[in-house]
């Protein structure tokens, strides 16, 4: 079986902190010994602001605090964390960076779109092939087209030996959505698109429910950004396609009509292009009380599900997606599977 290393890979997100401690052996096969996610809401307001908020910065030390001595107490060998839209964005990214890492105890590493999209993808289908480190992302391709999107390379000597050749993933997150297409030359391929949970819920949704014309407001933006996403970014006839984030579980909870959210019954669940779009027509009639007594949503996810729920389903229609393949893993997975690759000491 080779050795086995206990790692934490957190995901500090502009809606969630998602946390994972996991065991994983030299064959990077992942089994989480412990995951949790916290809404705490990191980005709430930035985009009016440009600024995380003292009330949510508070709301995220705490919740990173407790995680991170959890986490050594079960025994972690090193834990990575990955910090998204949230801290690439605002301006006052650096004075949070450094109030987290006091809070934690740990080094915040705010993500560039390329390295998120390489997190993601491997951790999304990290039970696909063999994990092997990007060397600190030096293998990064010159073509990479800024924040909007690029493409990664893996050095032919670092990439894993059997990456899928049929691997295309759609991460709706609560401050940026990632098309993220990977090849079986160990390129990863992604456009990042600025459309999240919070900030569009925030700039689309003032009513509740939504009326007919904020939802069309809201449809009207996603269809125009999601034009904007680069050609090669786009799924092929054979690729199987994978959901990630809160949106994509979320529906597929409700669409299994699970009593409560349930990962084990979520991972691996297929839905179809019709039902996220039903799920989304749903959820858009109910009023906050309403979305908040579903509990398979999961928690802190009701303010935001008409949101995610209508960008995941906008996405599946514009790139003509019949069949998505949901993963509960994503970025903490593929943040686990990076500390592993670099043992501490």
């Amino acid at each position: 079986m080779g050795s086995i290393q206990r790692v934490g890979g957190f995901d500090i997100g502009t809606n969630s902190v998602r946390i994972l401690v996991a065991d994983i052996d030299s064959f990077s096969r992942v089994v989480a010994s412990f995951r949790l996610g916290f809404a705490v809401r990191l980005g709430e307001g930035l985009s009016s602001t440009g600024r995380v908020s003292e009330v949510a910065l508070e709301r995220t030390c705490r919740v990173l605090g407790k995680s991170t001595l959890l986490a050594r107490r079960l025994g972690t060998s090193r834990i990575l964390t990955g910090a998204t839209h949230a801290l690439r964005v605002a301006a006052n990214s650096a004075d949070v960076v450094g109030a987290l890492e006091e809070a934690g105890g740990l080094p915040i590493n705010v993500l560039t779109p390329e390295e998120e999209a390489y997190y993601v993808y491997t951790g999304a289908l990290s039970d696909s092939f063999s994990y092997k480190s990007p060397s600190a992302m030096a293998g990064r391709a010159s073509e990479v087209g800024g924040a909007a999107g690029g493409s990664f390379s893996l050095r032919r000597e670092d990439r894993a030996e059997e990456v899928s050749g049929c691997g295309f993933v759609i991460d709706v997150g609560g401050g940026s959505t990632a098309l993220i297409k990977g090849t079986d030359t160990g390129t990863i391929r992604s456009s990042t698109l600025p459309l999240g949970c919070v900030t569009l819920t925030e700039e689309f949704l003032k009513h509740d429910p939504p009326t007919p014309d904020e939802l069309q407001a809201l449809e009207d933006h996603v269809v125009t950004e999601l034009s904007k996403a680069r050609p090669s970014v786009l799924p092929e006839a054979e690729d199987c396609v994978t959901g990630v984030g809160g949106a994509a579980t979320s529906i597929a909870a409700i669409s299994l009509g699970l009593p409560y959210y349930d990962s084990r019954r979520v991972e691996g669940h297929i839905l179809a292009g019709e039902e996220i779009e039903r799920c989304a027509q749903r959820l858009s009639k109910l009023t906050l009380e309403e979305r908040e007594e579903i509990e398979a949503l999961g928690s802190g996810r009701a303010e935001i599900a008409v949101a995610g729920a209508f960008v995941l389903s906008l996405v599946a229609r514009h790139l003509n997606v019949k069949r998505l393949t949901i993963s509960t893993r994503g970025l903490r997975y593929g943040l686990a599977l990076e500390a592993a690759a670099h043992p501490a000491g």
